[in-house]
C-alpha cells in the first residue's frame, strides 16, 4: 500500500476537489482519500510518499493521439518536423541520407513537415524529393496527416499520371500544365500508401512501446489512439495479452481508408485496452485548407474536401450505432459538422441509446446551432487547444477572419453543456506535453505569443478536468479512471508545482516528477530539470 501526503492533492472529483492524503491499496486502486489523520487509521505499514509540498493529480488522459504513428516517428520514420528539418533543403538532405542506408528500390518514408513554418512557405513537391533519390520510392506526410508528398518513382508505382482522376474525398494537386506535383490531399494519399510495404508486427509493437514510454515521462497514463486498422488492433491485442501496455489505451477502429471499408471490429475491454468505438473522417484539416468550411479559405481559396456522401456515411454510422459502438468523427468545418451532427441526430432518434454517447474529434468551427444540437443529443468533443501554439501561422494564413473568434472554442463548448476532453493529436503537433495543452487552453496564445480567439479561454481548473476526467468520460471508462476517487485505478502524477496557482506564463517551468499506473511507479525523474 501507498500513502501520498504533504502536498497539494487535486482529485478532479467535484465532490471532494482537494484532499490532504490518498491511500492506495495493493490491488492498484485508490482505497481512500481524506485528511491525513483519517488515512493513517487504515494505512498500517503502507509506504509513505512525502510529496514535499508538490502536487498530485490524476494521470493525464490524451483523448486523441496517434500512439502508433507517434511511435513510428520515434523509431523508424524520417523526422521532418521543423526542429529537425527547418528548410526544404534540409528535408531533401535527410531523405538522401536515409536512402543511402537502404537498398535500391526500398521505400523511404517520413513525416512532420509544415509548409507554414518553412521559409519557402510552400509544400514539398515530387521534384524536391527527386533530388534525394530517383531510385527509391519516397513519401513524406504533412504534420496534419491530411496531405502527403510522393516522389516521381512513387507516383509511377501508384500509376498516378496527369490523366488520373481525383478519388472520392481526395485531390491530386497538379501544376499549371496539369502534371501531378506529388502533393496528394486526403483520400488521394491512399493511392500511394497502399503500395508501401507494411512493417512487421514486431516493429509496430516496438513503436507503440516507444510511444508509451515517451507518454509516461509527460504524465500521460491513458490515451485514445484514433483510426487504427485491423493490423494495429492485432498488435495492440498482442501487447495487452503479454502485459506490455504501460499506458491504458482506448482504440477507435477506422471504418474506411480510401476505397477500403473495414468491418466492425470485435469488441474488447480489459484493464489496459478498450475497443468499443469506431472512427470516421468527415472532412480534411485546418492547416492544409482541406477542412469543409462555408466561406472560402484565404490565400488558397476553395471550401475544403468532404470525405463521404451523406447517404454512405449514414449507412456506416447506423451499422455502428445499431451494433452498440461509440462513434467518433473527425469534423472541422461547418459544412462537415452539419453533416455529422445531422447523421448523429438521425441514428439516435431512430434507436435511442442514452448510454451510447457519440463524439466529434477537433470540432474546430462550430456555430451556435451546432453547439446546441450536439449538446441536446449528449454528444461529446475531443479538441486540441495545443494546436494554437503549434499551428497559429496556418490559421492566420488560411482561416476567413469571421471564423477566428470561434476557432477551437472550448469556452462556447463548455457553456453549451458539452463534455469536452483536451488532447494533442500527436504527432500532428511537435510537442505533446499536456502542460502546453493546459496553458494554451487558458491563455490561447499562438506561436508568437499573440492570443487567438481569447474569448474562448477557460480556467485552469476546467482545463485540468478536461485533460483528466474529460478523457475518461469520452472513452466510457469514467468509473475506473480520471479522478482521485476511492475505487478507481491509482493512475497518478506528481508535478513539481500546482498548475492552478502557478502563473500561466510560468506553467511550462513545471515538470513531471513521477508517474504511477495502478499504484506502481513507472517513471521517475532522476534529475531536477530546473537545476
Amino acid at each position: 500500500m501507498l500513502v501520498f501526503y504533504n502536498g497539494t492533492i487535486r482529485t478532479m472529483d467535484p465532490a471532494n476537489p482537494v484532499v490532504d492524503a490518498v491511500l492506495v491499496g495493493n490491488d492498484g486502486r485508490i482505497r481512500a482519500v481524506g485528511s491525513r489523520a483519517e488515512i493513517e487509521t487504515s494505512a498500517g505499514d503502507a509506504e509513505r510518499i512525502d510529496l514535499q509540498g508538490h502536487t498530485l493529480i490524476p494521470g493525464f488522459n490524451d483523448a486523441h493521439t496517434h500512439v502508433q504513428w507517434l511511435g513510428l516517428m520515434l523509431t523508424r520514420l524520417v523526422d521532418a518536423t521543423i526542429v529537425k528539418a527547418p528548410t526544404i533543403d534540409t528535408i531533401i538532405a535527410l531523405y538522401r541520407q536515409r536512402a543511402a542506408e537502404r537498398e535500391l528500390g526500398e521505400w523511404v518514408t517520413g513525416g512532420g513537415y509544415n509548409e507554414n513554418f518553412l521559409p519557402e512557405k510552400r509544400h514539398v513537391t515530387r521534384y524536391d524529393l527527386d533530388q534525394a533519390s530517383t531510385q527509391h520510392p519516397m513519401q513524406l506526410v504533412h504534420t496534419s496527416g491530411h496531405v502527403s508528398v510522393a516522389n516521381s518513382l512513387a507516383l509511377k508505382i501508384a500509376g498516378i499520371t496527369r490523366d488520373t482522376p481525383d478519388p472520392q474525398g481526395g485531390h491530386i494537386v497538379r501544376d499549371e500544365n496539369g502534371e501531378p506535383t506529388g502533393v496528394l490531399e486526403e483520400n488521394a494519399m491512399t493511392l500511394v500508401m497502399q503500395h508501401i510495404p507494411e512493417i512487421t508486427e514486431e516493429q509496430m509493437a516496438d513503436a507503440i512501446r516507444a510511444a508509451m514510454a515517451h507518454q509516461l515521462t509527460l504524465g500521460i497514463t491513458s490515451a485514445t489512439d484514433p483510426a487504427v486498422d485491423p493490423f494495429h488492433i492485432k498488435v495492440y491485442r498482442q501487447l495487452e495479452a503479454a502485459g506490455r501496455l504501460t499506458v491504458r489505451i482506448n482504440l477507435l477502429a477506422e471504418r474506411r481508408n480510401g476505397d477500403v471499408i473495414f468491418p466492425l471490429p470485435e469488441k474488447y475491454v480489459s484493464d489496459t485496452l478498450r475497443l468499443d468505438g469506431v472512427k470516421f473522417f468527415a472532412d480534411g484539416g485546418m492547416t492544409t485548407a482541406t477542412a469543409a468550411i462555408r466561406e472560402a479559405f484565404k490565400d488558397v481559396g476553395g471550401h475544403g474536401i468532404m470525405i463521404y456522401e451523406t447517404e454512405q456515411l449514414a449507412d456506416l454510422m447506423w451499422e455502428s450505432h445499431d451494433a452498440g459502438f461509440h462513434i467518433a468523427t473527425h469534423a472541422n468545418g461547418e459544412t462537415a459538422l452539419e453533416q455529422v451532427i445531422s447523421v448523429y441526430e438521425m441514428i439516435t432518434e431512430r434507436k435511442p441509446r442514452p448510454v451510447l454517447r457519440h463524439r466529434i474529434e477537433h470540432f474546430a468551427l462550430p456555430d451556435p446551432e451546432h453547439l446546441e444540437r450536439l449538446a441536446r443529443i449528449g454528444g461529446m468533443v475531443a479538441t486540441q487547444t495545443v494546436f494554437l501554439p503549434a499551428m497559429g501561422p496556418a490559421y492566420r494564413r488560411y482561416l476567413p477572419d469571421v471564423c477566428i473568434p470561434r476557432a477551437y472554442g472550448v469556452r462556447d463548448m463548455l457553456d453549451a453543456g458539452i463534455e469536452v476532453a483536451l488532447s494533442t493529436d500527436a504527432p500532428v503537433v511537435p510537442d505533446d506535453n499536456p502542460l502546453l495543452g493546459l496553458k494554451s487552453a487558458v491563455d490561447r496564445k499562438d506561436h508568437a505569443g499573440v492570443p487567438l480567439a481569447p474569448n474562448q479561454a477557460i480556467t485552469m481548473e476546467e482545463a485540468l478536468y478536461a485533460y483528466t476526467m474529460g478523457g475518461a468520460i469520452l472513452s466510457g471508462d469514467q468509473d475506473n479512471r480520471g479522478s482521485i476517487t476511492a475505487g478507481k485505478w491509482a493512475d497518478l502524477v506528481i508535478l513539481s508545482g500546482d498548475p492552478v496557482t502557478t502563473p500561466v506564463d510560468d506553467l511550462l517551468s513545471l515538470y513531471v516528477e513521477a508517474t504511477y499506473v495502478a499504484g506502481q511507479c513507472v517513471y521517475r525523474l532522476s534529475t531536477n530539470p530546473g537545476g
